[in-house]
């Protein structure tokens, strides 16, 4: 069987134009916006408007709210290019980079060595690998949103695959691209510096041991893209990562964590591909011995690269930050590596078609009960009530012989929803649905501008992200302190410290808020606007912000 994609008969392309479809159909059914999204809309709004990438306009301080450089840019340039506006482009972008990443994964498998016995089955694998993909409802969930989830997903795939390529004789080519999708990765989210790091050591391995060296260098360079932003961050917002991080991180948390990974695991059965995984390594063990291994694994630095970056942000968002607010998104990058690396797996173990066939259709079905049983029980709630907090309990969908496995699958969705961490997909979505509903559209909230300091319109919220898109031009206090450098920094309480909840423990101290005279309340889908005591000068807003500035020892009283 020719290696090469662009041999596909007509049966085999037909059959990928299937796949395109339902990956289409997968997107357009869990379709949804966060509100949170809308937080980076309105820092592109801001851009566009000339006051530069931050939250409220000058003079008050700039803040980095977002932590998704490259899709603001992104979405920015097609604003600034066609004038379809972000949240209009968000989702479409991301359907685009969702085929980019199935495309990869393709390839990938296309790349794989495998054994005689499933050599000549490596279409049929490559297809396995992306219904595998395409059954995960993780990866449904954020082939949409809003955030800048897919664009990560496919830097990230770009990056393993172009990293693993270097053990094949890639060469500077191949490591040029790996420093790329490495930096692209951590313009995206902080958190690939993990691959900006691991691509620099592999730079520097092959500069020090593999002449010409010139080539190598100049592979290297778009790492500098990164360095060039971080800069740039801290020239601009005077810190070396965004405030969210400040927001969001209070200690580590491996207590959420360990129960976010093994919800994780449960609910798409990974424990299988714990066990063929296992016994796939052992396998390979035995069959090179004790000196051999060491030799195989210095001869594979990119592979060591690739898993020595995954494991390490696993372990960072499951035993430091303690998983996310949002359903499974940190863990969304893995749903295909876990199925490209099962299939390594049947071919490290030299199975026959038939028996790799059963095992990997064993893997897909116990993958599906759990998350398309929630999904039948949830995917038609529609109200704030119904989904606020969403838990629903899936064991009493089963027989007795399996109700405890499903039992402890709902007992990690208790604890986990009541911390606020892992909220479903359809809470996000019926959240920003019921905010859509109840604001104004921006056309009526860009009437209120920021000019007259008598005038000037200030609101305090907990979630600012559509209302903020809503009124461009009002000064939106965050509650929690996403967008908020002071709030962000502000230490917890006891009692916050002893029931913590994701992303939601920050408090603004005592007077700060006061401080700007919030005099416009929202209510019931209405706003009310109270008249302004004293002028909301430039000068008063700095004031305000110099006085709660918690580069201070204590709050400067007037």
């Amino acid at each position: 069987m020719t290696r090469s994609i662009r041999d596909l008969s007509p049966s085999r392309l037909a059959v990928l134009v299937l796949i395109a479809g339902v990956a289409y159909v997968g997107w357009s059914t869990f379709w949804f916006l966060t509100d949170d999204a809308f937080i980076t809309f309105r820092y592109i709004s801001n851009h566009m408007r000339g006051w530069g990438y931050t939250w409220n306009p000058p003079p008050f301080r700039p803040v980095e709210g977002y932590s998704n450089f490259l899709w603001m840019v992104l979405l920015e340039g097609i604003w600034r290019l066609t004038g379809v506006e972000p949240p209009d482009a968000a989702n479409p972008v991301s359907l685009l980079l969702s085929y980019g990443t199935l495309a990869l994964g393709s390839c990938w498998v296309w790349r794989m060595a495998l054994p005689p016995s499933l050599e000549r089955h490596r279409f049929a694998l490559a297809v396995a690998v992306l219904v595998g993909v395409l059954s995960n409802r993780t990866f449904l969930a954020w082939m949409s949103s809003g955030l800048e989830t897919s664009l990560f997903i496919f830097c990230t795939t770009l990056w393993l695959v172009a990293t693993l390529e270097l053990d094949r004789g890639g060469g500077p080519r191949a490591l040029a691209v790996s420093c790329t999708a490495a930096a692209l990765t951590a313009l995206t989210r902080p958190d690939g510096q993990l691959m900006v790091l691991a691509s620099g050591l592999l730079a520097l391995g092959f500069f020090l041991r593999t002449p010409p060296r010139g080539r190598w260098v100049l592979a290297g360079l778009p790492l500098l893209l990164d360095v060039a932003h971080l800069l740039w961050r801290h020239a601009t917002y005077g810190e070396w990562v965004p405030n969210t991080y400040f927001a969001k991180h209070v200690a580590a948390w491996p207590e959420s964590g360990l129960r976010y990974a093994l919800s994780f695991v449960l609910e798409y059965a990974l424990w299988v591909w714990l066990a063929v995984g296992i016994a796939a390594t052992g396998a390979v063990l035995r069959s090179l011995g004790g000196r051999r291994v060491v030799s195989a694994v210095s001869a594979r630095p990119g592979a060591v690269a690739v898993v020595a970056v995954l494991v390490a942000h696993f372990a960072y968002y499951t035993l430091i930050i303690g998983g996310d607010h949002f359903e499974y998104r940190v863990y969304a990058h893995l749903v295909l590596p876990l199925w490209v690396s099962f299939v390594g797996f049947l071919a490290w173990l030299e199975l026959s078609a038939r028996a790799a066939a059963v095992v990997g259709g064993l893997f897909l079905l116990l993958s599906l009960p759990l998350p398309w049983v929630h999904y039948a029980r949830t995917h038609e709630l529609t109200t704030r009530a119904s989904t606020h907090m969403l838990f629903q309990p899936v064991a009493d969908a089963f027989p007795p012989g399996v109700r405890a496995y499903a039992a402890l699958f709902d007992a990690q969705q208790a604890w986990l929803i009541r911390h606020l961490v892992g909220l479903r997909h359809q809470e996000h979505k019926v959240f920003f649905e019921v905010k859509q509903r109840t604001l104004p559209p921006r056309e009526v909230g860009e009437e209120q501008k920021f000019g007259d300091p008598m005038t000037r319109l200030v609101l305090v919220s907990q979630t600012v992200g559509v209302v903020s898109w809503v009124l461009p031009e009002v000064v939106i206090l965050d509650y929690l302190g996403l967008n908020d450098r002071v709030v962000a920094r502000t230490p917890l309480s006891a009692t916050k410290r002893e029931n913590r909840t994701m992303a939601h423990d920050r408090r603004p101290p005592p007077g700060y808020f006061e401080c700007f005279e919030p005099n416009l309340r929202y209510q019931e889908g209405r706003f009310t606007v109270l008249p302004r005591r004293e002028p909301l000068t430039d000068e008063r807003i700095r004031e305000c912000e110099a006085r709660f500035d918690p580069t201070r020892a204590a709050p400067v009283t007037p």
